[in-house]
């Protein structure tokens, strides 16, 4: 799955680094504790740059990516949902599958598979993330979660999405959003099957997050055995 990345820094929070803890007494507010969440994992891309493998099967360090992904996702996920398009049986052991919405949408790219996971998940506020960010931030959703509770505070009409920015591009993939925007992800479908446009029109609340290293995915092999341990 080709991953969404753009220039754009609306919307933005103050710089926070990877190490940043968020507290209520350092918002300055009391902030009610982060709800369960659902994850959905992205994992429906066809690997044209993995040499036609499943990119989130393949292997680092003798792990799965979509495990070393799995294993950085918040406390409070308490549901997995992985978007997948080829073997389900073996992102099964990493929580609940679901292919592409049918025919026409089958690799339909990231958006397509984001609204096919959606009616699926548990709980009203969902995270989502590609399936080889293997260092992907583990605190971002606790940080999306203030920074956004706050935004919609002050504007009520706001959109419930909140997405990474690293200070140069915007993370399109690395998200926090509420369940009810899946109207809005639907008519974004019939127009565009780019993320990017969807965020666009809602105007989505960047994140800042200062460790570019977090948004590291693997393109290609090649890549992927040049990473160090």
């Amino acid at each position: 799955m080709r991953h969404e990345k753009q220039d754009s820094k609306p919307n933005m929070t103050p710089l926070l680094d990877s190490s940043h803890k968020t507290t209520d007494k350092m918002m300055g507010q009391d902030q009610s504790a982060m709800p369960s969440l659902s994850a959905i994992i992205l994992a429906g891309g066809e690997g044209r740059r993995m040499d036609g493998l499943d990119k989130g099967l393949v292997l680092y360090q003798d792990k799965p990516l979509v495990q070393w992904v799995k294993e950085a996702l918040p406390s409070a996920v308490e549901q997995i949902i992985i978007s997948c398009n080829r073997h389900p049986q073996d992102y099964a052991k990493f929580g609940q599958t679901i292919h592409d919405l049918p025919s026409e949408f089958t690799y339909g790219g990231a958006l397509a598979g984001i609204l096919a996971a959606l009616p699926l998940c548990q709980h009203d506020w969902v995270i989502i993330t590609p399936c080889d960010l293997i260092y992907y931030p583990t605190d971002f959703a606790q940080l999306a979660w203030t920074a956004l509770s706050t935004h919609l505070q002050q504007n009520t009409q706001a959109a419930k999405i909140a997405v990474a920015h690293d200070g140069e591009r915007r993370q399109n993939l690395c998200l926090l959003i509420h369940k009810s925007e899946i109207a809005t992800l639907a008519d974004a479908l019939k127009t565009s099957r780019a993320v990017h446009d969807w965020l666009d029109a809602r105007q989505a609340l960047d994140i800042p997050w200062a460790n570019v290293q977090a948004f590291l995915n693997i393109n290609d092999q090649k890549q992927l055995a040049a990473l160090k341990p």
